[in-house]
């Protein structure tokens, strides 16, 4: 019988909901009481990887180069901690559904999938006016849109409104200056998952 072990998807549309999907499920989770150094290198890495992948979409060459990296960091990290996973639950199914990542030879139907979203659109409008817009994105029952004035970090402090559409318009906001948003997505099952961010200077 083939092993049962922590697995997850390389896919680069994933990879940050796999890495937020992770984080959340391994904080105070007790059945990993000691997690590898890894997993605190992920939570650090990952605003920085998004706001790198928002970067990249321009197609300059030095954008790309350094989202490539990212990612193949970002991919080791999450092996590292799919590893300890594995080993520290011996097998058992459940316990690695719990810590977030899938396991092998396994298919999920779509309504058991975690929800998604793969692109966001930021569009400006008249002066202090921006609309952020979700595309592709599955197994969502509420949007989050949310706006930082100051680069992404893990202490960020995010502000936002909820709604149940996948577009919303943010006024008042400061013209001639740079802004940052994202989306937060919940799921059926209360799962969370987020957008790439995208930055853009108000008009």
């Amino acid at each position: 019988m083939k092993p049962i072990i922590a697995k997850f998807p390389k896919r680069e549309s994933e990879l940050t909901t796999t890495i937020q999907r992770v984080l959340n499920n391994m904080e105070n989770n007790p059945a990993y009481p000691d997690p590898p150094p890894a997993l605190a290198e992920l939570r650090k890495l990952h605003p920085e990887f998004q706001v790198a992948l928002a970067n990249a979409k321009g197609r300059d060459i030095t954008m790309v180069s350094i989202k490539n990296d990212q990612k193949a960091i970002a991919q080791n990290l999450l092996q590292e901690v799919a590893d300890y996973v594995t080993l520290k639950s011996k097998g058992d199914r459940t316990l690695i559904l719990t810590s977030g990542f899938y396991v092998n030879s396994e298919t999920y139907s779509r309504s058991n999938q975690p929800p998604s979203v793969e692109i966001l659109e930021v569009e400006l409008g008249p002066s202090g006016e921006a609309t952020t817009r979700v595309k592709n994105t599955t197994g969502v029952k509420a949007y989050l849109h949310q706006y930082t004035k100051e680069q992404p970090s893990i202490h960020t402090e995010w502000i936002g409104v909820g709604t149940s559409l996948g577009e919303h318009t943010f006024e008042g906001l400061i013209s001639d200056k740079r802004y940052w948003f994202r989306v937060v997505v919940v799921g059926t099952n209360d799962q969370r998952a987020f957008s790439p961010v995208v930055t853009r200077v108000i008009q």
